[in-house]
């Protein structure tokens, strides 16, 4: 059987680091619709399937070091000083900053922006590139909100951390503002249900409403106008790239058995 190529041990680690982040609770606690982007309760345990890959098999014996893996999508780490985390669905391949940015909340939520763009094109949904991308927005901050703040915090307190946590860019705070919504929503919800049927993350949706959609669009059109043209992005009609396989490095205490 032929391989691709032997995959970097630094991307071995850091999809398995990715892969955690994304099954944190905080990222569970994401759970609405934007259009035609759903994300749902499995979403981002999906999108951490198909980082972290599926071994297949046994490593060849001529090569023991290695075992055959099945991955959902390429990665590759950035090089560039301050490049933030995308994803190519031309290329089917996820960029990502170096490791520091798991070191901030901040850096996190780039990191779940970018894999909502992924979870959406495993999904086949994709295809709408306005919705995705305000998808993507909110689910960051929603991200940076429940890494932040408590669902059982009051009202006070809540209302603290909303202005501490407000972007400073004008273009942020509309999809901020849905982010908000969304958790007072998730508390309101968590309040009415708590002794009945207790709510856990990714148990109820938020639809965000459709004006609110149209106003982001229109947001993110009159952005990309001043912007100016810009390359082709995504694949709107063709079908997603089958998996690939690669050759991964056996951990050490693999190798001892």
């Amino acid at each position: 059987m032929t391989y691709a190529f032997i995959e970097d041990p630094r991307v071995t680690a850091y999809r398995r680091k990715l892969a955690e982040l994304l099954r944190r609770t905080s990222c569970r606690w994401i759970s609405f619709a934007f259009g035609t982007a759903p994300i749902h309760r499995t979403f981002f345990e999906n999108v951490a399937v198909a980082i972290e890959g599926l071994p297949i098999g046994e490593a060849a014996p001529e090569d023991s070091g290695h075992r055959p893996v099945q991955y959902g999508v390429r990665l590759r780490i950035a090089t560039l000083e301050g490049e933030s985390a995308t994803y190519d669905a031309g290329w089917d391949t996820l960029v990502v900053p170096a490791e520091r940015a798991f070191g901030s909340v901040d850096g996190q939520a780039t990191l779940v922006s970018a894999c909502v763009h992924l979870g959406l094109d495993l999904e086949g949904r994709n295809r709408r590139q306005p919705d995705s991308e305000c998808a993507a927005r909110i689910a960051g901050h929603l991200y940076r909100l429940y890494e932040t703040v408590s669902l059982g915090d009051s009202q006070k307190t809540l209302g603290e951390k909303l202005r501490r946590l407000t972007p400073a860019s004008p273009g942020d705070e509309p999809f901020f503002d849905v982010a908000a919504d969304i958790v007072h929503h998730c508390r309101a919800t968590l309040r009415a249900n708590r002794r009945s049927n207790p709510v856990r993350p990714g148990s109820f949706m938020k639809i965000v409403p459709t004006e609110r959609c149209e106003r982001l669009r229109r947001l993110l059109s009159a952005a990309a106008a001043l912007r100016g043209p810009a390359g082709e992005h995504g694949r709107s009609v063709l079908p997603r790239p089958s998996r690939f396989l690669a050759l991964q490095a056996l951990p050490p205490h693999a190798l001892q058995l």
